[in-house]
């Protein structure tokens, strides 16, 4: 069994309520799922505003416009790091986290938007977790998915690998080109504007958000729209 390196307060699947940056903007919209086992972990986070594209076939059938709006999307996966958990004065819990994902994982995005550590703390409840960046450039706010403790599962199958936490999995599947440099997608996009097979073969990277009701297992959220609505199999 690996070796837990983050709390029992922080395993579970988080949705983000919001963010609130330094400047005083505020994203409350953004669907944000983390889902945390003992030590690997996952982070998807998908932009409102794309049912067009929910309407494409794929990546082929997508234009350059399509493409910069797919390259908003921002996931990955790596292990977490998590320092001890103390008590102030006032009783509230905290603790430093690190991500890794780099080298450890897939990364959507090649240039992460959150290089931080992650200051965090707790409610009383544990159902509500805050994270600040040491800099002061944003703070999240994020909600515990009621019954996503058990069972907390990654399994690989095929190509993919799939993340459990009760009714929510994470499937991903990473690209099979390798990226030319280290850029956001944006940047990479106006790189190789003339050449579509490039941007398409960028844009292949997979964070599908799925969620059991019932006997179903649907994708509600995906770096890839198309695949939205679509019922798969998790194993269990």
């Amino acid at each position: 069994m690996a070796t837990q390196t983050v709390p029992d307060l922080m395993l579970g699947c988080w949705r983000r309520a919001w963010i609130e940056f330094a400047d005083g903007r505020r994203d409350d919209t953004t669907v944000v799922v983390w889902l945390q086992t003992n030590s690997l972990m996952v982070d998807v986070r998908v932009p409102p505003g794309r049912s067009d594209l929910a309407r494409r076939g794929g990546l082929d059938d997508c234009t350059i416009d399509d493409m910069r709006a797919l390259a908003t999307s921002d996931a990955s996966s790596g292990f977490t790091e998590c320092g001890p958990v103390t008590t102030n004065r006032h009783g509230i819990r905290s603790a430093t986290a690190v991500w890794h994902t780099r080298g450890h994982g897939v990364n959507f995005q090649p240039v992460s938007a959150f290089p931080e550590p992650g200051l965090m703390t707790w409610s009383d409840d544990g159902a509500v977790m805050s994270e600040q960046a040491p800099s002061g450039a944003y703070t999240e706010e994020w909600r515990l998915i009621p019954g996503s403790r058990d069972p907390l599962t990654v399994t690989s199958r095929g190509d993919d690998v799939v993340y459990r936490a009760g009714d929510i999995a994470v499937l991903v599947r990473d690209r099979t080109v390798a990226i030319p440099r280290q850029a956001r997608l944006d940047e990479l996009l106006a790189e190789y504007a003339d050449d579509q097979a490039t941007l398409r073969a960028l844009l292949d990277c997979e964070f599908s958000v799925v969620e059991r009701i019932g006997d179903d297992w649907t994708i509600f959220a995906s770096t890839l729209p198309w695949m939205e609505g679509t019922v798969i199999d998790v194993v269990p």
